[in-house]
C-alpha cells in the first residue's frame, strides 16, 4: 500500500475523497495524520485527538465486487478486522462492536470508524475507510462520553507504525477474503454477532424521544439495528435513531 503522511491536515477521508473526485485512482492509498483539524465521526460527531498520540488515517479499497445493496458487509468486515489486530494488545473478553462500527473496550470507545462509498450502479466502487485509534493519549476533553486508549488500560506506550501496518494488513486481507466468499459472506457476520455490544442482552436505550428498555436482537441486509421490546414489539432503527445510554 502506498502511505502519505501529513503532519496537519483537514481530514485524510476529505482528502482522498478530493482525489477520487478529481479522477485519481487511490486503491490501495493510505493517508495518515498525525493531527486532523476537522476529524469527523458519524453524524455531526466530531473526533478529537491529541497531536502525534494516536493513529489517525483513511484507506482505499476497490470494493467493486460488493452490491451496493450489501454493503453493510463492508461495515463488518472493517469493525471484525479492528477486533483482530487489538486483541494482539488488549484482553479480547473486553473488545466490542458497538453497532455499527465503533470499537468499545467494555464501556468505554477506543475507536471510531467512518466509511464512504463510492456507489456505480448497483456495485460499490472505491470505498474510503477512515478510522480514528485512541493509541496513546491518556487526557480527553471532558466533554467527550467516555474514551479510552491503549495506554490507559495497559499502561503501556505503543509503536504508532507497527499497529498502522497490522491494521492495513487486516483490512487488505480481510478484503481479499470477503471477495473471495461475497456470496456466503458467513464468517464476517457471525465474528461480528461474537462481539457486537449489549447482543441479546437487556438495556436501556432512547427511542422516538423515550426511554425504554428493549434488546438487540439483530440487523436487516441494510445494516439497520433490529430490537424487540419487553411487549416483543420489534423496533428497526437507523443510524441516529436510537441512543445508547
Amino acid at each position: 500500500m502506498k502511505i502519505t503522511r501529513f503532519k496537519n491536515i483537514d481530514s485524510t477521508n476529505k482528502y482522498l475523497q478530493n482525489l477520487l473526485e478529481e479522477g485519481v485512482d487511490i486503491i490501495d492509498n493510505v493517508v495518515v495524520a498525525e493531527f486532523q483539524s476537522s476529524g469527523k465521526g458519524q453524524g455531526r460527531n466530531v473526533w478529537e485527538s491529541e497531536s502525534g498520540k494516536n493513529l489517525l488515517f483513511s484507506v482505499a479499497l476497490d470494493m467493486s465486487y460488493l452490491k451496493a445493496e450489501n454493503q453493510f458487509l463492508l461495515t463488518q468486515m472493517v469493525s471484525v478486522a479492528m477486533i483482530d489486530v487489538l486483541k494482539k494488545y488488549l484482553p479480547e473478553e473486553s473488545l466490542f462492536i458497538k453497532w455499527p462500527n465503533d470499537i468499545y473496550f467494555n464501556n468505554k470507545k477506543i475507536a471510531g470508524i467512518l466509511i464512504k462509498n463510492e456507489i456505480k450502479g448497483m456495485m460499490l466502487g472505491t470505498s474510503i475507510i477512515g478510522i480514528g485509534l485512541n493509541v496513546n493519549q491518556t487526557s480527553f476533553d471532558v466533554s467527550l462520553p467516555n474514551p479510552i486508549s491503549m495506554k490507559m488500560i495497559t499502561g503501556e506506550d505503543y509503536d504508532l507504525e507497527s499497529i498502522l501496518n497490522d491494521i492495513c494488513f487486516e483490512l487488505r486481507t480481510s478484503s481479499l477474503e470477503l471477495k473471495n466468499n461475497s456470496q456466503q459472506p458467513t464468517a464476517n457476520s457471525q465474528s461480528y454477532n461474537n462481539k457486537l455490544y449489549r447482543y441479546r442482552q437487556w438495556a436501556t436505550y432512547q427511542h422516538q424521544d423515550s426511554v425504554k428498555e428493549m434488546m438487540i436482537i439483530g440487523y436487516d441486509q441494510f445494516g439497520r439495528l433490529i430490537l424487540k421490546e419487553k411487549n416483543d414489539r420489534e423496533v428497526v432503527c437507523d443510524l441516529k435513531e436510537i441512543v445508547f445510554l
